[in-house]
């Protein structure tokens, strides 16, 4: 073998040797790298566990320190609707007229919501950030509704930045936890939608007061030189727990087999507001009035109640605005619900586009809860009946009568709105 060929194989073996050798080191250090990472995560664990933190599900999906002190609460809703609006002549669908279509009929999805809810640094500290992305008018886009922080002391609480105001029952109740399909005509006419403030509150055993500083009816996120607020606004409300020993009773207008004792809420409120300064081309002054009572039973509910509005604009007549609701409902099985509304709203002359009449609806239909006692996942079917001329409430747009009650307008009245709904609730 000639002594070049024998360097050659000397060299070669050298290089395979090294390159061993380095391809074990990297390994080794690769090994290393992995062993620190399993370490960290261990500590990171370990750590967690001796703060008692947790994350699962209590009926709600949650995160917490071992404290209380700090949760988030994290749910959301998703309402998806069949429709179908039969009309004997011509109105509008809020987007501009219909013509001579007299059947109108579709899916849509009027509430798809995120929230979160919790506590932070004590547990007298609670928050709520919610958002909707079907309930801003034209199911397209995702509008903020609740965004507030709030403290609880002895009974007493002050809660700030953007709420519903608390005026109308109907409205206080959520979208999930109504009686029917959606919440009356007329209470969605009279309804204060959310504005942004401070509110003050105070419960005992058998009555609650609170009251709010805000700018105004429907001034969800609009700046504070916006042209649709007031330039101040006070809402307060009473509410007298007659019977019962539970206010969460009244977190929903349904009633379950299973409740333990009939409950009697009595309530009332008044809401004030004036404006001029900011933004409005005229003046404006007005005020809301109502008062309801809810009356529950084992497996029944009757609610009633009554509004009055009157607005003034740049100095001139007030307008007077009046409206009734009255709703009930009965379980025939664990699980089916029947239920019946009947609403009035009744104009002045001026009012509304021009609505001088009474215009009376009416509503009935059924509740499938597949889950009992619980509005998690629930099926409800419902017709709804326009006696009178709708033509001028402005449906489509939310607090002058809405297309969520599936009424799409009629200038000769007789409307009939057919609505199924699948819930799921989370």
């Amino acid at each position: 073998m000639s002594q070049t060929r024998m360097l050659v194989l000397v060299a070669g073996a050298a290089l395979s040797t090294g390159a061993q050798a380095w391809a074990q080191n990297a390994n080794l250090d690769q090994d290393r790298a992995h062993a620190a990472e399993l370490l960290a995560d261990a500590s990171t664990r370990t750590s967690l566990l001796a703060n008692n933190a947790e994350a699962g599900y209590d009926g709600m999906f949650n995160m917490a320190d071992g404290t209380g002190n700090n949760r988030l609460n994290v749910g959301g809703t998703s309402q998806t609707r069949y429709n179908v609006s039969m009309r004997d002549d011509m109105g509008s669908d809020g987007e501009g007229t219909i013509g001579d279509n007299d059947f109108t009929s579709g899916f849509n999805q009027p509430t798809t919501r995120l929230r979160f809810w919790g506590n932070v640094w004590d547990k007298a500290l609670s928050f709520k950030v919610q958002g909707n992305f079907g309930d801003s008018g034209d199911n397209s886009g995702f509008g903020l509704e609740d965004a507030w922080g709030k403290y609880a002391w002895e009974g007493t609480w002050v809660r700030w930045g953007q709420f519903k105001l608390p005026l109308i029952r109907e409205s206080l109740v959520d979208n999930e936890y109504q009686l029917a399909m959606d919440r009356s005509v007329t209470s969605m006419f009279f309804d204060q939608g959310y504005s942004q403030g401070i509110e003050f509150g105070y419960e005992a055993d058998a009555f609650r007061i609170n009251g709010a500083f805000s700018d105004g009816l429907g001034t969800a996120n609009t700046d504070f030189n916006s042209s649709s607020e007031s330039d101040w606004a006070f809402t307060a409300r009473a509410e007298f727990k007659a019977m019962g020993a539970d206010w969460s009773r009244f977190d929903d207008l349904t009633s379950w087999r299973s409740a333990p004792d009939q409950a009697l809420l009595i309530g009332g409120a008044l809401h004030y507001q004036t404006g001029g300064e900011t933004g409005y081309t005229n003046d404006v002054d007005g005020y809301v009035a109502t008062v309801d009572v809810s009356f529950e039973g084992q497996g029944w509910n009757v609610m009633g109640a009554g509004y009055m509005s009157s607005f003034e604009v740049g100095g001139g007549e007030a307008t007077d605005t009046f409206g009734v609701v009255i709703q009930g409902g009965i379980f025939v099985t664990d699980q089916v619900e029947l239920f019946g509304r009947g609403d009035v709203t009744m104009f002045e002359e001026g009012a509304s586009g021009g609505v001088d009449d009474d215009v009376y609806f009416v509503a009935a239909g059924m509740n499938y809860y597949v889950s009992p006692e619980s509005h998690a996942v629930k099926l409800t079917a419902q017709v709804g009946y326009a006696l009178d001329d709708t033509s001028g409430l402005g449906f489509g747009a939310e607090g002058s009568g809405s297309t969520r009650n599936g009424f799409l307008g009629d200038s000769e009245g007789g409307e009939i709105a057919v609505q199924v709904q699948m819930q799921v609730v989370f």
